[in-house]
């Protein structure tokens, strides 16, 4: 303890109640190689124009000027290449963060004309997202050798607790409905109920009531795709967001979510093609992605990778019909011998059943012939040749309980059947047993999943913020344009160290 007649110490006082008044070089505020500045540039460099045709203020015209789409272009690349999705983050972080201060020439976007912008212009953002690819492409970073096709769930704005079925919603949307005629009746006798306020209740009404019928549309549809036969299919919708489905992400359970299907270039691993689908499975998804590329890029590419969830006799054959090199890890459904629906032992399955090529016929473990007895063509282009043994021989059989069902009806005969694959997937599967296409396969896990985890990590889209499937396209499209831009940054650092 210092002595009583020791001199104290003088410090500087904090004032931190103090206003200060400064002037503020708005260039100075970030240094020449700030990404705010190279994504100003390379959108000042694209051609807007189907912003500018969709913007209602014009010169000579009443009201005030519109934000330029330049500077909301550039405001929400910056925002998902920091991690930030939010449109009230982007307005609060202008007032203080440098590159968004700088974007903003210090004076702050407002959320709504934010989050209006971004889910609003989906065409002129598709148009900008088509035009940074062929800037990519004209540097020579985009080949369309190969591609990988991949999909990743991220979960809707809407909670499980909002799925209802089609008798729920029936039921809401009555009740919804004599509440607007109730809430009319009041309005019309509480004059004191400003226009503003009449105009927002009416709104929020209407936008409810657009919500319920179509989680009913969304029931109906789902009620006709997905009827079953053996046990009744009850189909639910979220009354939050009718589209978006339940599904099973990477971290498990059941949520609601949308399936974001990515094509990546293999060369430097950019992204080419981007789309959201709510369908929960990505069997389906291979031929649009491959139509989508064509229609982007004017060609297809020449090579595509893709998982077993892909892989089947409809993916095969799209790609084979399109020129494109697919490889695949085919996931056979069910393996001869591995189950039986009847409970029969290995003794008379399937594969205790031998052909005879030379006279196209089966011979069972008694003996006894099956002849061929019809062929059935499948959507998929398998032809079923179906053989059957004589009905007689089945009846005398001593065999006959381990062999047919335990209830056999009047005239059962047994049957087996082969399947007989179009050229296209025999020449696919055999190409597919080569160490060659296993070494070529084996790159697809870390080039297509690379941009999954860049946008949820990254561009902090692990939950989109907008509702419907359109403005989550949107929002998707605006991650992966922004990781494209990021990488596109990096490489051209990485050429000009090495110069």
């Amino acid at each position: 303890m210092p002595a009583a007649d020791s001199p104290v110490p003088r410090f500087v006082l904090i004032n931190r109640s103090q206003l200060l008044l400064r002037p503020v070089d708005v260039e100075r505020l970030i240094d020449e190689e700030h990404p705010a500045r190279s994504l100003w540039d390379l959108v000042g460099s694209l051609d807007l124009s189907p912003y500018h045709d969709a913007t209602a203020a014009v010169k000579g015209g009443a009201g005030r000027p519109a934000i330029d789409p330049q500077l909301l272009v550039a405001l929400w690349l910056y925002a998902y290449s920091k991690g930030i999705s939010s449109a009230r983050e982007i307005s609060r972080q202008s007032e203080y963060e440098p590159g968004f201060s700088w974007l903003c020439g210090l004076e702050p976007v407002n959320h709504h004309t934010l989050s209006d912008f971004r889910a609003g212009h989906k065409a002129a953002l598709d148009d900008l997202f088509a035009q940074v690819l062929g800037l990519l492409s004209a540097e020579g970073l985009i080949t369309l050798e190969r591609v990988t096709q991949d999909g990743t769930k991220i979960r809707a704005n809407a909670g499980s607790n909002t799925f209802r079925s089609g008798e729920t919603l029936a039921a809401h949307m009555k009740l919804a409905q004599e509440q607007v005629q109730l809430m009319e009746e009041q309005a019309q006798e509480e004059e004191q109920v400003s226009a503003r306020q009449a105009a927002a209740q009416k709104r929020a009404r209407q936008e409810r009531e657009q919500k319920l019928r179509r989680a009913q549309q969304e029931v109906e549809r789902l009620q006709k795709e997905k009827k079953r036969d053996r046990d009744e299919y009850v189909a639910r919708a979220s009354t939050t967001d009718p589209e978006a489905h339940l599904m099973r992400p990477s971290e498990g359970g059941a949520v609601p979510a949308y399936n974001v299907q990515i094509t990546t270039d293999t060369a430097n691993g950019l992204v080419v093609g981007v789309a959201v689908t709510t369908d929960a499975i990505d069997y389906r998804q291979l031929e649009p992605a491959l139509d989508r590329m064509f229609a982007t890029h004017g060609r297809y590419p020449a090579e595509v990778l893709a998982d077993g969830d892909y892989t089947n006799h409809a993916s095969v054959q799209a790609a084979a019909a399109r020129g494109v090199d697919f490889y695949g890890s085919w996931k056979p459904k069910w393996e001869p011998g591995e189950y039986d629906a009847h409970g029969r032992g290995p003794a008379f399955q399937t594969r205790a059943f031998v052909y005879e090529a030379e006279r196209d016929c089966y011979s069972c473990p008694a003996g006894q012939l099956l002849k061929l007895h019809a062929i059935q063509k499948q959507p998929n282009g398998v032809r079923l040749r179906i053989y059957r043994a004589a009905e007689a021989a089945c009846q005398v059989c001593s065999h006959r309980s381990s062999c047919g069902p335990k209830k056999a009806k009047p005239g059962w005969s047994r049957s087996v059947s082969r399947a007989e694959e179009p050229a296209v997937i025999t020449a696919f599967k055999e190409k597919m047993a080569t160490v060659a296409a296993q070494s070529t396969y084996r790159v697809r896990s870390q080039i297509a999943e690379f941009p999954h985890a860049w946008i949820k990590q990254r561009c902090g889209l692990r939950q989109f913020r907008g509702r419907g499937q359109w403005k989550v396209a949107c929002e998707a499209t605006w991650a992966c344009l922004s990781y494209n831009l990021s990488r596109w940054f990096a490489l051209r650092r990485c050429t000009a160290a090495t110069v």
